[in-house]
């Protein structure tokens, strides 16, 4: 029950928030317009970019942000694009408490601070809408995979998480250790490679392999 009640007064703050600030769309009109280049018919990564420079991220930012395009009327639709992110952010709430909650480390009351104490996370979900919230969103859904001892279902959401931003990388050396103490040599590197496989996928039916050169 505490909770969903949390996951309202969340609601509210955000909604405040959205009222009460302006967003600051350079990175959203950045990736608009790297999405826009893909949708002229762009395939060479090389060649994607927008104000603030090329595109430093992976083939996923891409198709994360092309969605987005598409629900946001182009991009002009910020407020949208912020309901949207409302959502990621909520969606995200559950899945760290439902992690806290397994840990079985860490009393009720203290979730009620994840969603008050960190105006930062507020801004880069609604403010910002930024590409590391569907990182760290992604990754989180792996993780509460991981603790299920879902493995499979782990490995595919940590790949797709970092095929929006590799900064999910920063997380290998630990996934690694926790996939080969749970599953052995052999299966761990089966899971890495199916990691590998949906990288390659994901980037090589969009664009060109000049990228890698």
């Amino acid at each position: 029950m505490r909770c969903p009640l949390r996951l309202v007064k969340t609601h509210k703050e955000t909604r405040e928030m959205r009222c009460q600030l302006t967003d600051t769309e350079i990175d959203w009109s950045t990736y608009m317009q790297q999405v826009g280049c893909y949708i002229q018919g762009i395939r060479n990564y090389s060649l994607i970019e927008g104000d603030t420079g090329p595109v430093v991220y992976p083939a996923g930012h891409i198709f994360v942000y092309r969605l987005l395009n598409g629900l946001t009327d182009g991009g002009k639709d910020i407020r949208r694009g912020q309901y949207i992110f409302e959502a990621f952010y909520l969606l995200t709430l559950v899945l760290v408490f439902r992690i806290y909650h397994k840990s079985n480390k860490m009393p009720p009351f203290v979730l009620l601070f994840l969603c008050c104490i960190s105006y930062r996370i507020h801004s880069i979900f609604i403010l910002r809408l930024f590409n590391d919230p569907i990182a760290m969103l992604l990754f989180y859904a792996a993780l509460n995979f991981w603790i299920s001892h879902q493995w499979l279902a782990g490995c595919v959401f940590y790949s797709l998480a970092v095929s929006v931003k590799m900064n999910i990388l920063l997380f290998a050396p630990a996934v690694f250790f926790v996939l080969l103490l749970n599953n052995g040599p052999a299966k761990t590197a089966v899971f890495l490679g199916i990691c590998a496989v949906i990288q390659v996928f994901i980037f090589e039916i969009s664009f060109e392999f000049v990228f890698f050169f």
